[in-house]
């Protein structure tokens, strides 16, 4: 070898062990440092409707208390659970904090992008805080809490339009068609399909929909929605009549179980006395229906309490009584999530903001709902209210609330499921074909 390489090559292995030597000192000086701050600001995907609204209202005295900027990111019901996905897969995620509604649940949480609250308060200390341990069973997964109950538990209830229940005309009709047995507000389902028939067949013994007057004899909800019609109707039946659909643990699919095609044919026997629109009408058309006075009964979720009595708002102020539903609840518990972000810490804090006595109170209050820990009940705007023993017996006091299906695929499911009772309300299929595929439907998607 040359002198000249040789030289050139001392030079250029001087020079390699240079750049390694500041490379190891670079690491060591970077890894030797302490972490920078975490900025103290978080967005939180939101939603609308009037508890979000007293948040809303009230975020400042967080923020001053706290020193945490709070960005409020508004995203439409329908459209929130896809924005989730997109950020819990994204390496940079721009969201800390979620609202979460238990039918999204098992399905995000299956991400491993949630963070178990159980990390912050355990169990127990979250029970001797005042919360209630039945509203934790229904949305633990795997024995791990992924939101506080507070933020939403709505119930759905019976209302009922009092004149036509009082009307003695119509008691003693009532007698004549039932031998023996008296007209009253129904408290189980056999009890509303009667009384639903009634007012059906009262005046022309016809099956149309159509009671006294042009009024639906029951008002339900059959729109094909997550977390809304079919959704939280047919699922509690089921439950009450013992049947079910999947059960992750097991792997059993009683879709087509006796007792699933019973509840099935109890809801297309029902839906014969409910609106002609039942299967294109939501939530919203359930309000105006109740406060126009164009049903005898129907199935509503209590946000509408407040309306009632508002002149403004109902065109039948002191004529609309409220009632426990006669079958179960669909587990309508929402609350705020915590990201897998370096931002966790302090969106915890914005969690136990948000399910605090005063806002969970406030919340409350503002939206007729069973109540979320022991503390509200202090306020008696909120235990002297009239409607809060027919919200909390319908909210799992009397009335079971039906978990979800936890397990990754419950979106799809659910999605399953009302598209074949959509098609047995139809009369496209009868109730047993109709969970037949419905079984065909969820062995597929679980991969059976």
């Amino acid at each position: 070898m040359s002198k000249v390489k040789a030289v050139a090559m001392t030079v250029w292995a001087a020079i390699i062990i240079i750049i390694i030597v500041i490379a190891a000192i670079a690491v060591y000086w970077y890894m030797g440092q302490p972490a920078g701050p975490v900025e103290k600001k978080i967005t939180i995907a939101w939603t609308e409707g009037p508890e979000f609204d007293v948040m809303e209202a009230r975020l400042s005295d967080f923020e001053d208390d706290t020193g945490i900027d709070v960005v409020l990111e508004t995203i439409p019901r329908d459209q929130i659970i896809v924005r989730l996905m997109l950020e819990m897969l994204s390496d940079e995620p721009k969201i800390d904090g979620t609202v979460m509604y238990s039918i999204e649940l098992p399905t995000l949480a299956a991400t491993g992008k949630l963070i178990d609250l159980y990390e912050y308060r355990t169990r127990q200390g979250l029970l001797d805080d005042g919360f209630y341990a039945d509203q934790l069973d229904v949305i633990e997964i795997d024995e791990k809490l992924y939101y506080l109950p507070g933020l939403w538990n709505g119930a759905l209830i019976l209302y009922y339009y009092e004149p036509y229940f009082e009307d003695t005309n119509y008691q003693t009709e009532y007698e004549n068609m039932y031998p023996g047995e008296e007209l009253k507000v129904p408290e189980t389902p056999e009890e509303l399909m009667q009384v639903a028939e009634f007012w059906d067949k009262v005046e022309d013994d016809t099956v149309d929909g159509l009671g006294p007057g042009g009024m639906y004899p029951i008002h339900l909800q059959g729109k094909i929605e997550m977390g809304g019609a079919l959704y939280t109707i047919f699922p509690p039946m089921v439950a009450d009549f013992g049947g079910g659909f999947y059960d992750p643990d097991t792997g059993d699919i009683p879709a087509n179980s006796s007792e699933t095609v019973e509840a099935l044919q109890y809801l297309v026997d029902l839906s014969q006395h409910a609106q002609p629109t039942m299967l294109v009408d939501g939530t919203f058309e359930g309000e105006i229906a109740i406060l126009e006075g164009k049903c005898i009964m129907a199935d509503q979720w209590t946000y509408i309490i407040g309306m009632l009595d508002d002149p403004e708002a109902s065109q039948v102020v002191g004529e609309m009584g409220i009632a426990m539903r006669p079958f179960s609840e669909p587990p309508d518990i929402m609350g705020i999530s915590i990201l897998d972000t370096p931002k966790k810490d302090l969106v915890w804090q914005f969690v136990e903001w948000v399910a605090s006595p005063e806002i969970a109170t406030e919340v409350c209050y503002a939206t007729p709902k069973a109540p979320s820990r022991s503390q509200v009940l202090d306020d008696p705007r909120i235990s002297e209210a009239p409607w809060l023993d027919v919200v909390w017996d319908s909210f799992g006091r009397v009335k079971q609330i039906i978990p979800p299906i936890r397990d990754p695929r419950s979106i799809e499911i659910n999605d399953a499921m009302m598209k074949r009772v959509h098609q047995a309300l139809t009369g496209e299929s009868t109730p047993q074909a109709a969970m037949d595929a419905l079984y065909e439907d969820i062995a597929y998607i679980v991969g059976a």
